[in-house]
């Protein structure tokens, strides 16, 4: 490659950067940020929509989408959830707490729960594993804004695009959280 053919090339890589390739951003640019399982995980929850009613009504929805276009849905996609209940504690014998969505043929997934507690150092957040076919299955967590607990968190693994603003409606409290696998 000749020099000016070199220099030139290097000035279009803040643009190649930025776009990536024609039609989307650069693979994983928006790929969901990934966390440990922890200790609380337990397989075998139950399908269902509505994942706990005791405590402040939550409503979480979304769309799964693939991380290497930012766009396409993933259809049929696999969400496992758990969180605490209202008191900070986590059912390790049972299903409370515990669930399985499923996203449409959009990728679309909702699901009813409440707003769990901060307990200890750690703030509000709600886990999640997601799994589809041809995709690395993900783990991850939501945290909520406004919660003066993030600043504490001894994992320190809130980033912004996990940190849900909840907006007030006529059915409770609703957070959108789109995922990218």
């Amino acid at each position: 490659m000749k020099r000016k053919s070199f220099v030139a090339s290097l000035t279009l890589l803040p643009i190649v950067k930025l776009f990536g390739t024609p039609g989307g951003l650069i693979s994983g640019e928006c790929r969901t940020q990934r966390d440990a399982e922890g200790p609380y995980y337990k397989a075998g929850a139950p399908l269902k929509t509505t994942i706990e009613t005791e405590g402040d009504a939550l409503t979480i929805s979304g769309r799964v989408f693939q991380s290497s276009n930012c766009a396409t849905p993933v259809a049929n996609a696999t969400i496992d959830i758990w969180h605490c209940d209202a008191h900070g504690n986590y059912d390790n014998n049972g299903f409370k707490c515990r669930g399985v969505v499923k996203s449409d043929s959009q990728g679309r997934y909702s699901f009813k729960t409440i707003f769990p507690p901060s307990y200890g150092s750690r703030p509000r957040h709600i886990h999640f594993k997601v799994r589809a076919a041809g995709f690395k299955e993900l783990t991850s967590q939501i945290y909520f804004k406004g919660d003066p607990n993030l600043q504490n968190d001894f994992a320190k693994n809130a980033e912004p695009s996990r940190v849900l603003s909840i907006k007030e409606t006529q059915g409770g409290q609703h957070g959108q959280f789109d995922i990218y696998i």
